[in-house]
């Protein structure tokens, strides 16, 4: 027991020292796996700059791109150079390529119309990114830094890179939705210190000068020219670690130049200068529509469209956005739109690109259930709707039957109304319904006319009528009897009726005063599916004139009295110059006149007789007063339906021919109207 006591302690004493050599070799062992990796991770962070100062084009004294979140702080805090935030940085600008640039297949990444299309990119100016070395937290990084259009294969570049940026690792892992950043910053060598490490510039390979500037200028701006000389750096990093107890220390150094000592004045996305006027151009649809249009502008990023209605204020479209074109809906025929276009990018905004177009006073039709055009020698079949409202057909169709064509909303009636029209040499019914279907009721498809056709659209309020003598509306699906005068000053008159006494000279009902006309007037209308007309006398009763009595339609148009006969056709009444001895019917009637509204509506009146045939031309009307087409419209000649057109000389002038129907005892002219195209 006692021998034991006294080994005891020796044994201890042995395996304590043994402990002692194992942790002491075991500390080698850590220390100098940990020099190891040390040495490895500083040569090949020495290795990873020379490959990149090899393959850049320059060296920046404070980064030319910064993506989101890319600054030093994982904000928008520049690198620089030397001082600042980021102390000592390593800043290469460097071209992308499409694939790995040590494959053998790479290319370059080139901007988009910087000056050609992508199609002949060869000679375009290249896209470049950013590659920073600096040290954060005791730890050196490598950093891409990518401008945040880098993907935009539209306005920016001709293919995506293949290059990505990145972003700080503490960064990334806060983050739990979609960031900018593709990939994490690489971490090369811990334990270098803001002091571990140094770059240094020289302006070629063969020299130990060092250029000052590009070192130690405070000014950015200085460091900048300065750089733009230099093709070599020298590179020193030291690094410090703590590994089992013990120190480990490793420096190295390098000397590393750029392949091309020529191609530091390529910049990141090249600075763009104002870019050039945009070159505007139009198209007119249905029915009051103007789209402009303009191509893409070199170096672009956005535009801004204002537009302006006649001589009113300009107007917004946009502002600052990429769109290439943008559609003017305008309130009525002939308004003339104006547009100015600015293109947009950084460096500012272009003078404008201007255009002006003119809403075409007629829409063609579509036409329906196989109608078509005449011939090119009549209207062709269209539409409008007059600056005062008033809607306006036109055309001469054949070869079809039923609905010939549809209004568009905001040019129908409220109710179905009926017009007496001319079809085939003789009187034709033509209906419109409140959805818009133009259709030839009772006709022939030889050849049915919309010349003439007039009416004010629903949303139009009409005051109703007080009826006598029996008559009263037709039904709930016809427009009630109404009238009102409209913005021109003319009165529109409206309605189906039926039923009441047809005795000529009975008062179907009576306008209030200011709207009755000057003198009797009489107005074609249709009655039970023919040809009639019924008459306003000077004191406003409107009254039947013989006809039968299931239904009669009211639909025309008129100024009241108090327009003046003068010399001024716009607002005032001015004589036709009869001619072929057609002369004034006599008083009581209305004198053979013409006027022109506000909306290029002429409107003619007139009773007339004795002409030296029912074709002869009754008169010739002066140029600015004249449609563009031939028109054929109906009138009433001795109580019957009547053909008159307006035929166009081709100097501007129009003669105003009777044809079919037309009598030389008596032939009105009241209501005749059509639009004057310059």
């Amino acid at each position: 027991l006692i021998e034991m006591l006294v080994i005891a302690p020796i044994v201890i004493l042995t395996i304590g020292a043994f402990l002692t050599v194992i942790i002491n070799m075991t500390g080698e062992v850590l220390a100098s796996r940990a020099s190891n990796n040390l040495s490895y991770n500083v040569q090949d962070t020495l290795i990873r700059i020379e490959q990149d100062v090899k393959m850049s084009n320059g060296f920046l004294a404070t980064n030319n791109v910064l993506g989101t979140n890319q600054g030093f702080n994982d904000d928008a805090t520049a690198f620089t150079n030397i001082g600042g935030a980021s102390g000592t940085s390593l800043i290469l600008n460097a071209v992308a390529t499409g694939s790995n640039p040590v494959s053998a297949n790479s290319s370059y990444v080139f901007l988009k119309d910087k000056p050609n299309a992508c199609s002949n990119a060869q000679n375009n100016a290249p896209f470049t990114y950013n590659i920073v070395y600096f040290v954060k937290n005791e730890t050196l990084f490598r950093r891409t830094i990518m401008p945040t259009n880098y993907t935009d294969t539209t306005n920016t570049v001709c293919s995506v890179p293949w290059q990505q940026p990145s972003c700080s690792p503490t960064y990334m892992d806060a983050q739990s939705g979609s960031i900018f950043c593709r990939t994490r910053d690489v971490e090369l060598a811990k334990g270098v210190s803001s002091s571990g490490f140094l770059v240094q510039y020289f302006n070629s390979e063969s020299t130990n000068v060092v250029n000052a500037p590009a070192n130690t200028a405070p000014a950015v701006a200085d460091r900048t020219a300065a750089l733009l000389s230099v093709t070599t750096i020298g590179v020193s990093i030291n690094a410090k670690q703590s590994a089992a107890g013990r120190n480990v220390e490793r420096s190295a150094t390098l000397r590393a130049s750029r392949l091309e000592s020529n191609a530091s004045g390529i910049a990141a996305i090249t600075t763009d200068g104002i870019p050039a006027a945009p070159t505007v151009s139009s198209s007119t649809g249905q029915p009051t529509t103007v789209t402009f249009s303009w191509p893409k502008v070199n170096t672009a990023t956005g535009y801004t469209f204002e537009y302006k209605v006649g001589a009113g204020s300009w107007n917004f479209g946009f502002q600052n956005q990429p769109t290439q074109t943008f559609t003017v809906t305008t309130a009525t025929h002939q308004d003339i739109v104006s547009a100015r276009v600015t293109a947009i990018n950084a460096a500012g905004s272009s003078a404008f690109g201007t255009s002006n177009a003119t809403v075409p006073l007629w829409t063609g039709f579509t036409l329906e259930n196989t109608w078509q055009n005449y011939d090119g020698t009549y209207t062709s079949a269209g539409y409008t709707k007059t600056a005062n409202g008033l809607i306006v057909l036109k055309g001469m169709v054949r070869a079809g039957s039923g609905v010939i064509a549809t209004l568009p909303a905001g040019y129908r009636p409220a109710s179905q109304i009926m017009f007496e029209n001319a079809t085939n040499s003789a009187g034709g019914r033509l209906d419109i319904t409140a959805g818009g279907a133009v259709t030839m009721a009772v006709g022939s498809n030889a050849w049915f006319s919309l010349d003439g056709i007039a009416f004010m659209p629903s949303g139009t309020t009409y005051s109703p009528v007080t009826f006598s003598s029996g008559w009263t509306n037709y039904s709930a699906a016809w427009q009630s009897a109404g009238y009102m005068i409209d913005t021109a000053g003319r009165v529109q008159l409206a309605g189906l009726i039926r039923s009441g006494t047809v005795t000529n000279g009975t008062v179907m009902f009576t306008l209030p005063s200011g709207y009755q006309p000057d003198a009797y007037t009489h107005i074609l209308n249709d009655i039970d599916n023919g040809a009639g007309h019924y008459a306003v006398d000077s004191s406003g009763g409107v009254v039947a004139k013989g006809y039968t009595n299931g239904f009669s339609s009211l639909q025309g148009m008129f100024y009241p009295a108090g327009r003046v006969t003068g010399t001024t056709c716009t607002t005032q009444w001015c004589a036709l110059s009869l001619q072929n001895s057609w002369v004034w019917y006599g008083t009581g009637f209305t004198a053979p006149l013409y006027t022109k509204g506000t909306d290029n509506v002429v409107l003619l009146k007139g009773l007339i007789k004795g002409g030296t045939a029912t074709t002869a031309v009754v008169t010739t009307l002066p140029a600015g007063y004249c449609p563009k087409e031939r028109h054929l419209l109906s009138t009433i000649a001795f109580g019957n339906w009547s053909r008159i057109d307006i035929i166009p000389n081709g100097n501007g002038t129009c003669n105003v021919v009777p044809g079919t129907g037309a009598s030389t005892v008596w032939l009105s002219l009241d209501g005749l109207r059509f639009v004057a195209e310059p």
